[in-house]
């Protein structure tokens, strides 16, 4: 049985208005039998829906930790608790236009005791569009980009901080990643923006631009009979100007990418279309690119060719990695580089351990 801990520590500013003491949670496990030389880092990074506490990462961290000699570890990173379900909401139309819909008797009810409204909803085949009531401010969203890639690169210093401070031996140049959608898309970006970090990724389904900075995210939640459809309006589509930036057609182009990384995607996913993710990162080195169609559906790693392919997250990570089970980054450290992205430009400095992003205004 892996050791199991958690670690908070003092998060990377905000890029969006300066300010700092905003806490960074860490989760991790390392092997039953301790670490040696050879040891790595596995860091998995959830998308929307799932998240630190999740039964299945939790699993995952234990289970990899012991199988594959590596220290696991996760992070609650910058606005992932508004990636969520919401508790609360507020209906999209007028009241009425639902209300009509049922009997005098129960519009009498709602409209004397509207705490009643749903328990009520919920004995109707009815659809209920609302919106969901979330807190996001700018010190802390759902930016969908640069401060959730940030978060997974200190936490992967922090932890190599840890072992090195504990004298606890490990292999720096074996550091693997495993995300689905925007997770996946996190650890690429986090990639670009320390080309040395990576030794392996798994990419389950990454897009191509972050979907709901363009779009609101809808969430279905059956209630009884009725089906509540949650729309996300997220701060992210209000506050990110330079959104192009995000693109991984700008990320990659003139990359020179040292990871391997395996990136499947479903041929039906509504939100990721196979021939634009090819065109994004299809001419990388170290990429393979799989495209997963009705015949590799076997019911077993793969349930479906749609977003995420409903995969068994566990299957898909031993058959990923068994590609290419030794791999290193070539791409050397620096302490000290520029990144241009789209007119957008980063400063980042190493010289502190932990790593420090400055967006450079020209």
């Amino acid at each position: 049985m892996s050791y199991n801990d958690t670690l908070k520590i003092p998060a990377h500013h905000n890029i969006y208005n300066g300010k700092s003491g905003r806490e960074l949670r860490i989760d991790y496990s390392i092997p039953q039998n301790g670490t040696d030389e050879n040891t790595g880092i596995f860091i998995f990074v959830p998308g929307f829906g799932g998240h630190i506490d999740s039964k299945i990462y939790k699993k995952m961290r234990e289970h990899f930790a012991e199988k594959y000699n590596v220290v696991t570890v996760q992070c609650e990173y910058f606005g992932s608790r508004f990636m969520q379900s919401s508790d609360s909401f507020r209906l999209k139309n007028d009241i009425n236009l639902v209300l009509n819909q049922l009997t005098l008797e129960d519009q009498f009810l709602v409209k004397n005791d509207t705490s009643t409204f749903i328990d009520i909803i919920s004995k109707y085949n009815i659809d209920v569009p609302v919106c969901a009531v979330i807190d996001e401010t700018i010190d802390e969203f759902v930016d969908m980009g640069y401060m959730q890639s940030i978060d997974v690169i200190t936490t992967i210093e922090a932890i190599k901080i840890l072992l090195s401070e504990n004298g606890l031996s490990f292999n720096e140049g074996r550091v693997l990643g495993f995300g689905q959608s925007q997770g996946a898309y996190i650890l690429l970006l986090a990639n670009r923006l320390a080309p040395h970090l990576f030794s392996h990724i798994i990419d389950n389904a990454a897009w191509v631009e972050p979907n709901y900075l363009y779009n609101n995210r809808l969430l279905l939640n059956r209630v009884g009979n009725a089906i509540f459809t949650f729309e996300f309006d997220y701060l992210a589509k209000r506050t990110i100007n330079n959104k192009k930036s995000l693109s991984l057609h700008n990320l990659y182009s003139g990359f020179e990418n040292g990871t391997f990384i395996y990136s499947c995607l479903g041929t039906t996913d509504v939100l990721v279309d196979v021939q634009n993710k090819e065109q994004a990162i299809g001419h990388i080195a170290n990429l393979e690119f799989e495209v997963i169609d009705s015949e590799d559906v076997d019911g077993i790693m793969f349930k479906s060719t749609n977003h995420g392919l409903d995969a068994d997250f566990i299957k898909l990570i031993d058959y990923a990695f068994a590609k290419k089970t030794i791999h290193r980054n070539t791409n050397e450290k620096q302490f000290q580089y520029v990144i241009s992205i789209s007119q957008t430009k980063i400063s980042v400095d190493y010289s502190n351990r932990l790593p420090v992003f400055q967006f450079v205004k020209d």
